[in-house]
Parts: C-alpha cells; structure tokens; sequence
C-alpha cells in the first residue's frame, strides 16, 4: 500500500473498513489496530456512503497561511526583482507594515517560496564561496569603504546615490551614510564623525582601501595621505592602515558590508530623497544589519558590540571642521531637521521653500544648527531615542498661552479706552487665526502715533467695520498728514487696503481754525 498515491490508498483504507466493519465482533478498537490507524479515523470512515468518501477525498483541505495578507506585496516585490532573497523581502515587510505577525525566518522563507511556486518566479542561481577569517580583538579594528548604487525614484526617474560603510571588525556593528555626490575629502571626514558618534567610540586601527579619498599616492608600503585626511588623522590621533592593491580580502568584511547594502537594502527601494534615505538606513541598521544574527559568528552584531564599545578609545564630538565646511541639512516643511532617526526644531519660518538647508555641527552631547550666516539659530541635546520631534514650544510658533499674554499686554496699553478693547475684540472675533499679527501691527500703531491720533483711527475702523490692523495704520497715519497741513486739507484719493476711500472721512471737523481780522489790526497798533 506505500507505493499508491495518498487518495488510493485513503480509498483502499476506506473499502477495508468497510470489510472489517460488517464482520461481527469487529470494533472500531480492533479494526484500528489491525489497519495501524486511528480509532477516530475508523469511526469516521464508518458512517461515509462511498459517494460521501468520495466527495470527502476530492476535496482539498486548505490551510490559511499566517502571511497570506501579504502575499500581493511579496508578489510585487518578486516582480520587481525576481532575484530578491527572502531576508531582504522580511526586511521590507517589517519595515513597511508594523502589524506584521511575529514570525521567524524560516516561515517568511517558506512563504516566500509557495508565492514563487504559485507565481511562476525562479530566482537565479547563486553560487558563492566564502572563506573562513580568524577573529581579531574587541575594539582592535574597524574597515571602512564605499560604495554606489543607482536607484529607482518615485518619479521613475533613476538616482545615483553613494554610501560610506564602516563596520567593527569583532562585533560586526555596521554604520551607513548615503549622499548623491561622490564622496570627497571633506565629506568622508564628516562621515568618520558620524560614524565615530554612531559606534560611540574610535577603533584601534581603521583599515582602508587605497582610495584617492584618503591616499595620494603609495609606494612599497609608504603611503602618503590627502591633505584633508591626513589633517583629519592627526587631529583625531587615528591608527591607519592601507590594504595592499588589488587584495579586497584583506577588508572582507566591509567588501561584505558593501554587498550587504546593496542587495539586502538598497534593492527594490525607491529612492524619494536623501535625508529619507539616511532615515530609512537607520531603522535598517537598528532593524536588520545590527539585529540579526550574523551568518559568520550566530550572533547578534548589536549583543556583540554592548561589549566591544567599552574596548573603544573614547569619542568626544569637537569642532574639527570649521563652521562655513559644516555640512548641509535639509529643513522639512514642518520646520525640523532629520539627524539619526530623530526630528529636531528649528525656529518657525526657516523652512521657505523645498530645498531650504541649514548647518549642523555636533559637540559633546549636543546638536548645534546655524543659518548660511553662521548665525546659531537652534540647539539640542542629542537625542537616543528614535522617531522623536525635539525641541521645545520656544521653536514653535508661539500657542494659545502665550497668544493670551500677548492679548492682555496689548489690551494694557490703553487700559481705560472701550474703544481700543472694543476693536481687539472684534478682530478676535472676526479673525481668530490672525489675531497674533493683528495684534503686532496695533502695537506699533501706538507706539508710533499719538493717543489723539489712535483714537480717532481707531473709531473709524469701527464705524467702517474694517477688522483688519493695516487699516488702522493706514487711517493713523491719514490723520497725522493731516493734522499737519497748515491749510485746509484736501479730499484723499488713495484708497485704504479693504477698498474704502479716504474720501469717506468727515473733514469738516478737521478745518484750521482762522483768526478775526480785528487782531491782525490790533497787533499793528502795538508794534
């Protein structure tokens, strides 16, 4: 009976129940037993009609997978990239949906897998070689490199990006930093403090490969640095070593590192813009790079470097790079700077259009942000948290507190006029969301203009139900021009900003008084 197909042979079980069943004496017991079955199975088979067992048979049981929920994005993401390793496609599903069940590895694998087979997707075949490394110290060394990669943008358009890598030789504890720009002299030392910052600590030695970046030139083991590396080097007092030309695995692990980006999360994303890039990196790093277990060592990089960063030299953020070299951040439309993983304030207004940047330098624990013209406009304690808005209500724009207070002041500068209280509070009423600039110009207006001269504007906004501060300035200062017109004034043409002419003003009562005759005559006779 092993060598019939599994319907076969539940039908030959079916018809031999059956047999045993109508023998006397024969229970569901004895029948199980004899047949290598269960009791349950026997009992069921028993009361099926042969056209029940048959229906029974030809049906296909199927089993909800816990993952089917998400079996159109592992879809789209295969036509994408009919290559994508299931690790990279956990990663993108954890990343993109927080409601993901908790599921090991080894499931995604699978279902990964049954989507390939009922879509018709084969990956390519992938034959590598690796080779066995021996383990160096804790805190001994850290192999830097970069690398480049052209994505996919939301606009399909295609994006060259470029990312500095530096990983902890013993721990694997990596760090990424993308660009669109090659890397130069002075972005590659801003890099090193990211990443020195990032790590918390400075390695032992840093090996390189002999790129332009950080090597003049090279001649049988002499090496001579660029000019801007080699500043950076004895100012930080950093261990450096070169590997020799064409010999990648003296820095294997980076190399790794440098294929690891690429293919487990670069690929397949979509490119949006650079500071989205860097923040998307970091809940990788956090998420995938340094919370999985590593396949060399079974390990969690990040478990490992909890105890290689107490065997790094001590890093302490300083002022290495002057501040017109600082480098660029992007201001969001919300008035925030994005630095690892975290949204820190700027002063409401600094953000005017897309593409507004300030300057970021780091010192100590804290965060310092400046205009173009090295003005210090903001500045934080440095955040270790993630996804967090810091700063407080002092970047943003003044609340209904402080609006309150600025009200009260404004209501104090004529405490005894109904007038004055009478006109805020109908601005108020008419216009709650521009009560605070309301409120600015009506302060200079009588600051500006005399109690008479207010007063005077300030009932003709009233009698013209014009709620609007400009307005009021613009009738004070009316009044004072025509106050001081040694002759009778003429009619105003100009028109005020909601489109009332001067016109509409009652002059009558602003004619100079004139002087009787008879004194002119009687300062003659004096003289």
């Amino acid at each position: 009976m092993k060598t019939q197909t599994q319907p076969l042979r539940k039908e030959i079980m079916w018809y031999e129940i059956k047999k045993l069943s109508s023998t006397n004496g024969n229970s569901d017991n004895k029948i199980a037993q004899h047949l290598g079955i269960d009791r349950r199975t026997v009992s069921k088979y028993k009361k099926m009609s042969e056209a029940e067992f048959k229906s029974f048979i030809d049906t296909k049981r199927v089993y909800d997978r816990i993952l089917d929920p998400y079996y159109l994005p592992v879809k789209k993401l295969l036509d994408s990239d009919n290559g994508l390793p299931a690790a990279v496609i956990e990663d993108r599903l954890k990343e993109n949906y927080p409601d993901l069940p908790k599921v090991n590895s080894k499931t995604v694998y699978n279902f990964v897998h049954y989507v390939r087979r009922k879509e018709n997707i084969f990956a390519p075949v992938d034959l590598r070689q690796t080779e066995a490394i021996d383990e160096v110290p804790y805190g001994s060394q850290a192999q830097v490199d970069f690398g480049e990669y052209t994505m996919r943008c939301s606009n399909k358009s295609r994006q060259k990006v470029y990312f500095f890598a530096l990983v902890l030789s013993r721990s694997r504890y990596k760090y990424v930093f993308f660009q669109t720009k090659p890397f130069t002299g002075k972005t590659s030392v801003e890099s090193h403090e990211r990443a020195f910052e990032y790590i918390k600590g400075i390695p032992g030695m840093l090996l390189y490969d002999q790129d332009s970046v950080f090597l003049k030139n090279e001649n049988l083991g002499d090496y001579l640095l660029a000019d801007n590396f080699s500043r950076y080097r004895n100012e930080r007092n950093l261990n450096v070593s070169f590997c020799r030309k064409a010999d990648p695995q003296t820095k294997g692990k980076v190399e790794n590192v440098i294929g690891y980006v690429k293919h487990n999360f670069l690929r397949a994303r979509t490119f949006y813009d650079i500071d989205r890039l860097n923040e998307e990196a970091l809940g990788w790093l956090k998420r995938t790079a340094n919370g999985t277990s590593h396949a060399t060592t079974k390990r969690l990089p990040y478990d490992e470097w909890l105890i290689e960063k107490d065997f790094l030299e001590n890093f302490k953020p300083t002022a290495i790079i002057a501040r017109d070299k600082l480098p660029e951040y992007t201001v969001r439309n919300d008035n925030t700077v994005s630095y690892h993983g975290n949204f820190y304030r700027v002063p409401y207004g600094t953000y005017n259009s897309n593409g507004t940047t300030v300057l970021l330098s780091v010192k100590e624990k804290a965060l310092f942000l400046y205009d173009h013209q090295n003005n210090l406009i903001a500045e934080h304690l440095i955040s270790q948290d993630k996804g967090k808005i810091i700063g407080g209500t002092s970047y943003r724009r003044d609340r209904s507190l402080e609006l309150g207070v600025l009200k009260q002041n404004t209501l104090l500068l004529r405490p005894n006029c109904n007038v004055f209280t009478t006109y805020i509070e109908e601005i108020h009423k008419d216009k709650p969301r521009y009560l605070r600039d309301n409120l600015k110009v009506i302060r200079e207006v009588v600051g500006e203009y005399s109690e008479d001269l207010v007063y005077k504007a300030l009932n003709y906004c009233l009698e013209h139900n014009l709620y609007n501060a400009f307005n009021l300035k613009e009738a004070a200062e009316y009044y004072s021009k025509l106050t001081s017109v040694p002759k009778e004034p003429q009619v105003a043409v100009n028109s005020l900003r909601d489109g009332v002419q001067m016109s509409q003003f009652n002059t009558s009562a602003y004619i100079p008084e004139r002087s009787s005759i008879n004194q002119y005559d009687k300062i003659l006779e004096e003289i």
